[in-house]
């Protein structure tokens, strides 16, 4: 995905950049310091599903992966129910006309499946770290 920069660490895994559909929110940190601030920094675990049914009906999951998404000069429209539980829906990030808002020029968009929801926009997205999940004992 050419609006979010080093798109391709997730794309080699998944073959394509995710929908986050289902993906969990496990950390998000906010920071106004620095020269890029202020910047929104989310932890997710994110998976692809198969075709593939377990014993119990369920869709077996494949490509665990903990990917951490840092973006810039950040305003935030909505950040609400971040709880124990944060289910995406989707994550969506779409361009708009800088000169319109302030010099930022993506939206970024996370309807809740359950718990965290929020919209912002902001200068850049980055995929600042990509790594195996290995889910908490």
């Amino acid at each position: 995905m050419s609006l979010i920069e080093h798109s391709d660490k997730l794309t080699r895994i998944f073959g394509r950049w995710p929908s986050f559909h289902d993906a969990e929110v496990l950390r998000l940190v906010l920071d106004r310091t620095g020269s890029e601030g202020p910047t929104l920094e989310v932890q997710i675990h994110v998976f692809a599903a198969t075709s593939e049914v377990d014993s119990t009906g369920h869709y077996m999951l494949k490509d665990h992966t903990l990917v951490t998404l840092r973006f810039t000069e950040v305003a935030i429209e909505k950040l609400q129910w971040f709880n124990r539980q944060n289910v995406l829906f989707e994550l969506s990030i779409s361009e708009v006309a800088p000169v319109a808002h302030d010099g930022r020029r993506l939206r970024v968009e996370m309807p809740s499946s359950y718990g965290l929801e929020a919209t912002f926009e902001c200068q850049r997205a980055i995929v600042s770290d990509v790594r195996p999940y290995e889910a908490a004992a």
